[in-house]
């Protein structure tokens, strides 16, 4: 193939890499441990839905019922909402509405990586504000950046992946005051952290875009299920974009019953939050390790660089996979830890000390 015939953005992309797996204890995408489907209630609704499923027609284009079960679940008016497949769905076809080459958008760093990825391969400018030590946001210089570049976007994850952190909700409003620009809020964590959201701010703001999934707190990553919630003009744009049957009928009606029963999901997320808690203060008494605090389902930690290789391949022969940074410079020696259950935790925590006792 001639490279000519791709896009300059293209010709250069490096794309976000999915590690093969071949462990059996997979840690290294933030799933959620449980099967939700197995709890009594939610199988009876899941069955009621499959009962009058029809996969020969196509599925409403806006996902109107699920749109009203989000409605119900967030607050905000079904017109407010729209659903794809996933979060990457979202943030790409929100990228695509607003972003023309050349427009700058505002990251804090380290952080998820497919705003960067998206934003680069529409052509746009990508500017960044990094961390203070402990990875802390840099809160004043992220205002002071919105108030000196005024980009067209601003993207916050918040909880931010892969640290953890949680900024207050009163932050964020001092940003979308500052903004002329679109302020994307991506709270993908945020029923881990169970507080400050900014899903009530859409209504007095109207340059706020919200993104929330089911794949984490929900358990429905393998049925990709995202949603952004905005003002009605946001959302009606962002409509035009997105493919006109993005998101499958058995997604939209499988997903709307899991909501409908959230109240027997949650005990089961307070529960991971539990066990991060226990996880996180073990991990502290292991020597040359640093493990920061979490509102999410994963713990990120460090060791030193000359320790990771030999640290991952141990957890490797131990049958575990957990999300490594090793090309990424914001982010030496560290590791990303799903929390699931107290026995997959405990091995992960045994072989941590043990090659550190080494060490």
């Amino acid at each position: 193939m001639k490279t000519e015939w791709l896009r300059r953005e293209v010709r250069q992309f490096a794309p976000y890499v999915v590690a093969p797996i071949r462990e059996s204890r997979v840690i290294n995408a933030n799933e959620n441990y449980a099967n939700v489907f197995a709890i009594p209630s939610i199988r009876e609704e899941v069955m009621a839905a499959l009962s009058s499923y029809q996969p020969q027609i196509y599925p409403k284009p806006l996902a109107d019922g699920l749109r009203e079960a989000l409605s119900d679940y967030t607050g905000s008016a079904p017109e407010e909402l729209l659903a794809g497949n996933g979060g990457d769905e979202m943030i790409s076809y929100t990228l695509h509405t607003f972003l023309n080459e050349g427009d700058t958008v505002l990251l804090h760093a380290p952080t998820f990586d497919m705003y960067e990825v998206g934003a680069g391969l529409l052509g746009a400018k990508v500017e960044k504000v990094r961390d203070l030590p402990g990875y802390r946001r840099d809160r004043k210089g992220l205002l002071d950046a919105i108030r000196r570049l005024q980009p067209k976007m601003t993207f916050l994850c918040n909880p931010n992946n892969p640290t953890g952190e949680l900024l207050s909700a009163s932050f964020i409003e001092e940003c979308l005051a500052a903004a002329e620009g679109l302020v994307f809020v991506d709270e993908a964590y945020m029923e881990f952290a169970q507080e400050e959201s900014v899903l009530p701010l859409i209504r007095k703001y109207p340059n706020l875009i919200v993104l929330r999934t089911l794949s984490k707190a929900f358990g429905l990553a393998g049925l990709r299920c995202g949603y952004i919630a905005a003002d009605r003009a946001i959302i009606d744009e962002v409509a035009k974009v997105k493919n006109p049957y993005n998101l499958n009928s058995l997604t939209q009606a499988l997903a709307a019953a899991v909501l409908r029963r959230r109240e027997e999901i949650f005990p089961i997320r307070d529960g991971i939050v539990a066990e991060r808690e226990r996880l996180c203060e073990a991990i502290q008494h292991v020597r040359g390790v640093t493990v920061y605090p979490s509102r999410t389902n994963f713990l990120l930690i460090q060791v030193e660089e000359d320790r990771a290789d030999e640290l991952f391949e141990a957890w490797r022969q131990a049958d575990i996979l957990v999300k490594r940074y090793k090309d990424n410079p914001l982010l030496p020696g560290a590791f990303r830890i799903t929390v699931t259950t107290r026995d997959v935790d405990d091995a992960v925590l045994s072989v941590l000390k043990e090659v550190m006792r080494r060490a």
